[in-house]
């Protein structure tokens, strides 16, 4: 990417030409960052500041390069904060990243990377390990997802102050957006087809690692009462989970809040947390192979062979059945 010399830029992959893109000092703090035990800053507030006062008449390019990706994004500013922390995944170093305004600077430069480190530990051991070199949050104006780069609000107001609601805000989305990666970028699945096997699957170990953050971290998505709205809703309002993503009415609660509340369920009060780990093996298993939502959802409901989840699976996920009730004593 040519741009502006006094741009920096971030992206899909590995840059191949820090030492020709970077000052001496910019390369020496990136450097040191490969070893670092917390964020650290590459273009500091400072010289963000400075840089956005004028424009560069001259130009650098950045070379990227990314294995293994079906998509790609960048991003490039003068105005850029950017900073890095290393994350170990299996004896893998993975470069946590985030860049950044002024305008997100207070939030940011506490939560972001961190944000995104947590993501990659957690998401790796409720799923598969994280197989991409980087891993990169950008601070902007709604979430969006691109393989190993995401984009994320988390402003704070102008006299760089913020309210809890605003922190965990971005937290939440950092999280959410990063954990795409995993579901579908690695996995591949189809959002236009079955929502919830990106979406539902994502928003699920979303809310895992929301409370390993904090376990008191103010989540929705995977908490059971706060489906109940949605569950109440007159039949003719509700679908399976398996329904064509053009298709879906209440978007969010059907292919995002049912999944994860649904699986949940599953691991805390069905089948319990050990056996519930099996899904993922199926998961890297199917994604990996390339095989599609039939037979992931087969590998679901056969699960242990257990007869009580060709229940769940079947009337939560493939069609609409109505929650039987029975006391014993």
């Amino acid at each position: 990417m040519t741009v502006p010399a006094d741009h920096i830029v971030g992206s899909t992959g590995e840059c191949q030409n820090y030492a020709q893109t970077l000052t001496p000092t910019q390369m020496s703090r990136w450097q040191k960052a490969q070893s670092v035990k917390e964020p650290l800053q590459i273009v500091t507030l400072d010289e963000a500041l400075n840089a956005s006062k004028t424009k560069s008449k001259t130009k650098k390019t950045w070379i990227y390069k990314a294995d293994n990706v079906r998509d790609f994004a960048w991003t490039a500013s003068r105005r850029f904060v950017w900073d890095a922390l290393p994350t170990m995944i299996e004896g893998k170093k993975i470069m946590s990243m985030s860049y950044y305004a002024k305008e997100a600077y207070p939030i940011y430069s506490k939560y972001s990377t961190k944000a995104v480190a947590h993501t990659l530990r957690t998401y790796s051991d409720f799923s598969f390990p994280y197989p991409y070199p980087v891993a990169i949050s950008v601070e902007g104006n709604q979430g969006m997802e691109y393989p190993m780069i995401s984009f994320n609000p988390g402003r704070a107001n102008d006299d760089g102050s913020y309210s809890e609601g605003a922190k965990n805000a971005a937290i939440l989305v950092i999280i959410h957006e990063v954990g795409h990666t995993f579901f579908p970028m690695i996995v591949n699945s189809d959002e236009r087809q079955w929502t919830w096997m990106d979406e539902g699957l994502n928003s699920y170990l979303q809310y895992l690692s929301q409370e390993l953050w904090d376990n008191k971290f103010p989540s929705d998505g995977g908490v059971p009462s706060a489906i109940t709205d949605y569950m109440k809703l007159p039949k003719n309002q509700l679908e399976p989970i398996m329904t064509n993503s053009e298709n879906i009415n209440n978007f969010g609660s059907n292919a995002y809040d049912k999944v994860a509340t649904g699986l949940n369920m599953l691991r805390e009060t069905i089948v319990g947390r050990e056996l519930l780990m099996k899904l993922s093996a199926l998961i890297q298993d199917v994604g990996h192979s390339n095989r599609r939502h039939l037979q992931i959802s087969s590998a679901l409901l056969k699960m242990q062979q257990v007869k009580t989840l060709t229940g769940f699976g079947e009337g939560g996920f493939i069609v609409q059945m109505p929650v039987i009730l029975q006391l014993i004593q």
